[in-house]
């Protein structure tokens, strides 16, 4: 039932944000809700682990249970109930469903891709890299705060560079995966590519949920809906090929496979871009007889 619930706060929370603000800052919008989202998971889920060991397992669903009183009744007090038709956020900016398709196939190759490694990040940081497990924690914590970080600057840019804010965060995330295959094993390396990782995950979230509510074929609920489906897939996807894979290839292998899903989705991504590119072009090139709108977003 969380669950549930959890996929349905998505899924109704970034159309309804971005319809309380003008349709240029769209992308605005849609990272500062993925900063929120960055930070519970790198304090929520040390924080309630931390809680559930000194008290109780019940202790921890009770403290989040009453944290989310004080919203709800923010929401119901101060949410305009402005029905969702009269939105300019309940429709894509720009339907395209190949396009929308690309973006929820790069979602579920990057996740898939980052998970069947990064579920086995501390057996890799301990047997591969040599650090103790105490150091592990901090390098993980390290890897939130970069996250945080890299989702507050990305935000700030989704609106100007769409295309660019997807593809930098797939192919660091790339270079981090398969830079912890080829030399892990130096404890230097290793945190460069933690970073790379931490620099990554988000932003790449965030940008394709950008995407698909921009590409949107019909109602953007139920893009962002897809997109998220496409996410929690690939993070199951990816963990259950990682488990599979690890007594066969051993935990660094995990990680090369998960960089050459996240390079197949760049070229995929690179790919539509060159695609759009050269349409927009021979579109450009065209003779026309009427003025037409310039696709703003394929330029980009």
């Amino acid at each position: 039932m969380t669950a549930v619930a959890q996929a349905l706060f998505w899924a109704v929370m970034g159309p309804v944000a971005v319809g309380l603000f003008p349709p240029h800052v769209r992308g605005r919008v849609i990272g500062a809700l993925s900063v929120g989202g960055s930070a519970a998971l790198v304090l929520g889920v040390p924080g309630g682990t931390w809680l559930g060991q000194h008290t109780s397992w019940q202790v921890p669903f009770l403290v989040v249970g009453a944290l989310a009183i004080p919203p709800l009744v923010l929401i119901l007090t101060a949410l305009p109930s402005t029905p969702p038709e009269e939105s300019h956020a309940v429709r894509g900016v720009a339907p395209d469903t190949r396009r929308f398709a690309v973006v929820l196939a790069v979602t579920g190759l990057t996740v898939t891709g980052v998970f069947a490694g990064y579920t086995y990040i501390s057996k890799f940081l301990v047997d591969e890299s040599g650090f103790t497990e105490s150091r592990v924690s901090t390098l993980l914590l390290v890897l939130g705060v970069t996250g945080i970080v890299s989702v507050t600057v990305y935000g700030r840019l989704l609106d100007r560079f769409p295309r660019a804010t997807l593809t930098i965060p797939v192919t660091t995330q790339a270079v981090g995966l398969l830079g912890l295959y080829a030399a892990g094993g130096s404890k230097t390396v290793a945190v460069i590519m933690m970073v790379l990782l931490g620099a990554s995950l988000g932003p790449v979230f965030m940008a394709t949920q950008s995407q698909v509510m921009h590409f949107a074929p019909g109602r953007t609920e139920t893009a962002i809906a897809a997109n998220g489906a496409a996410f929690n897939t690939g993070v199951a996807a990816g963990a259950l090929a990682g488990g599979l894979l690890l007594p066969v290839i051993g935990v660094r292998g995990t990680f090369l496979v998960g960089g050459l899903m996240t390079v197949a989705a760049l070229a995929l991504l690179l790919e539509e871009q060159f695609l759009s590119v050269g349409r927009t072009k021979a579109w450009s090139d065209a003779p026309r007889t009427a003025p037409a709108d310039e696709d703003v977003y394929s330029e980009r």
